[in-house]
């Protein structure tokens, strides 16, 4: 996967399932990292792209939700927005919330794949029937390809990733593709416990915010545990209007 130039081979999207399209945030820009990124699907070899920042609030959630969405238009298949951070009130809460105006986005009953998320994820200081239960489940969003992960509660106290390269390849069969929301590093290792097997990975940082030694920190445990890097973003990006501008102005 490359982010340098943007592709002239992307298909024409398919219509957005309804309701979808009113769900993105930044649609544009997003649909240009989609088109910057410029992933190949090939049948029963699917993808996997992390989501990861440094500190809380840098608009991680955001940017992987809107990828996922964007990315159901292109996708002949599945996608996956399998949200690891358990510290907050998940995607799966933010689509029952949209569902109070679309029903037909409501998640539904828990899908059935054929894999064993307690291979990625566990948990601590379990027994008996507890211990038998999935960490997540899997939840269809109405008719549409996209299918939103929820931890379950268990899980949102202090799970533990395990690094598992042979589960994801499993999940690639399944999933055309999965994009991971990874808990922000400042809070949790999980992140970079993955990166290596992912397919590419995208490091956000909020603009005027974030310090520059604190993402160079970041870039480097993500490519000291191999990590395909595919770039950053400078998320909430604040443009100025310039102090010549209000000079100019003032005079008109």
């Amino acid at each position: 996967m490359a982010a340098t130039s943007a592709p002239t081979d992307l298909p024409a999207p398919a219509p957005a399932p309804r309701g979808l399209q009113g769900l993105l945030f930044n649609p544009a820009e997003s649909g240009r990292l989609f088109s910057l990124m410029n992933p190949v699907f090939v049948p029963g070899e699917g993808l996997v792209v992390e989501f990861i920042s440094a500190n809380p609030g840098e608009g991680v959630s955001t940017l992987a939700r809107d990828f996922a969405l964007i990315a159901t238009q292109y996708v002949d298949g599945r996608v996956l927005l399998l949200d690891l951070d358990g510290q907050r009130g998940g995607h799966h809460a933010f689509f029952q919330a949209a569902a109070r105006e679309d029903p037909t986005l409501a998640p539904g009953p828990p899908l059935t794949l054929d894999l064993d998320f307690g291979r990625l994820l566990r948990l601590p200081n379990q027994a008996g029937a507890e211990a038998r239960q999935p960490p997540l489940t899997l939840h269809p969003l109405g008719e549409t390809p996209l299918v939103v992960s929820r931890l379950t509660p268990a899980a949102t106290a202090a799970p533990r990733v395990a690094n598992q390269p042979e589960f994801w390849m499993e999940l690639r069969r399944a999933v055309a593709l999965t994009v991971v929301d990874a808990p922000p590093a400042a809070r949790s290792f999980d992140g970079i416990v993955l990166c290596g097997s992912m397919d590419a990975v995208i490091l956000v940082a909020a603009a005027e915010t974030t310090r520059i030694p604190v993402i160079v920190e970041l870039r480097d445990k993500l490519l000291a545990q191999g990590a395909p890097l595919a770039g950053v973003i400078l998320n909430k990006r604040r443009f100025y209007i310039p102090q010549w501008v209000y000079r100019f102005l003032s005079r008109v």
